[in-house]
């Protein structure tokens, strides 16, 4: 049994096509069928249904595939090991960040990062955090920015900053000319939120429940920049994370603090139990570097749980 093989089979598996599978292999079909074929002889076991229309893995391709998925794992967590052995300052990172900060926060990080690292493909994943925190814990991504994690405990958390959180208002609103607002004055206000998968939502609504009054929202919205507009257009108020608002939001809208202290924490998370690599080590050193710099709100140290 060779890893090509495992690496075919998984392949087919995956996309359920020879045809696929060899295109994105970049082999040709016959090659690929041919590989397949000994694998089967060699396990003594079907691992493919094949008819004129579709392919789909029998019972016993159902029982091996994860069993190969976690060789090729191994082999390449074992390439990745001794290639830093040697020193190679190359590889990639799947890093995944809430919208809101891959949209203000991230981008000159990322830039210095690939002028000091140009050896390190970095891809973004850009979703809610409870998304980013499956993607970490199912080792899709190799860390994530995000707020609250769910699960501390199967976590490596590191705090990273802590922001304000502002009232965003039309400038002709009522409470848009006063210095601080209490979070109780948003009683009977509708509210613009962030829904689906975002942290930001939940976490105002429990902001004006732990203020004594049930939150009216108005909308729900999908990204941060259509929450902006919904307000601009007069449609409710929102509460907002400071570095969401910029210089050209105050044409259309105001800013305005909470009396109270009302903040998300951002927190770099990864998970426990999987292998960092040192391309991932070096773009974590990075971001809290980055964040410390520019921030002056870098947790000291990592928690656990």
């Amino acid at each position: 049994m060779e890893l090509a093989q495992l690496r075919y089979f998984a392949a087919v598996a995956d996309a359920l096509s020879f045809t696929e599978a060899a295109a994105k292999l970049r082999v040709s079909q016959p090659a690929l069928s041919y590989q397949i074929k000994q694998l089967e002889n060699e396990l003594g076991a079907r691992l493919f249904d094949r008819t004129s229309r579709k392919v789909s893995l029998t019972v016993d391709g159902s029982t091996f595939l994860p069993l190969a998925q976690t060789v090729l794992l191994k082999a390449e967590e074992a390439t990745r090991v001794m290639e830093e052995r040697l020193g190679v300052v190359t590889g990639s990172v799947r890093f995944g960040c809430i919208p809101s900060a891959a949209a203000y926060l991230v981008p000159p990080i990322l830039a210095s990062f690939a002028h000091n690292w140009p050896g390190i493909q970095v891809t973004l994943v850009e979703t809610g955090a409870g998304d980013l925190e499956r993607s970490v814990l199912d080792g899709s991504a190799d860390f994530a920015i995000i707020s609250d994690p769910h699960a501390p405990e199967l976590l490596e958390v590191t705090e990273l900053m802590e922001e304000d959180l502002l009232l965003v208002l039309p400038h002709s609103h009522r409470l848009a000319h006063h210095d601080t607002v209490s979070v109780r004055e948003l009683e009977h206000e509708p509210l613009i939120i962030l829904g689906g998968a975002f942290t930001l939502g939940p976490q105002v609504l429990d902001l004006c429940r732990h203020a004594g009054f049930e939150p009216r929202v108005a909308y729900e919205t999908g990204a941060l920049e259509s929450v902006k507009s919904f307000v601009r257009n007069g449609l409710g108020i929102a509460v907002l994370p400071r570095m969401g608002l910029n210089s050209a939001d105050e044409a259309t809208l105001t800013f305005v603090p909470f009396a109270e202290r009302v903040t998300r924490r951002l927190n770099l998370i990864r998970s426990k139990d999987r292998y960092a690599t040192v391309a991932s080590r070096t773009l974590m050193v990075h971001v809290r570097a980055a964040i410390l710099s520019d921030h002056g709100s870098l947790g000291e140290s990592s928690r656990d749980g």
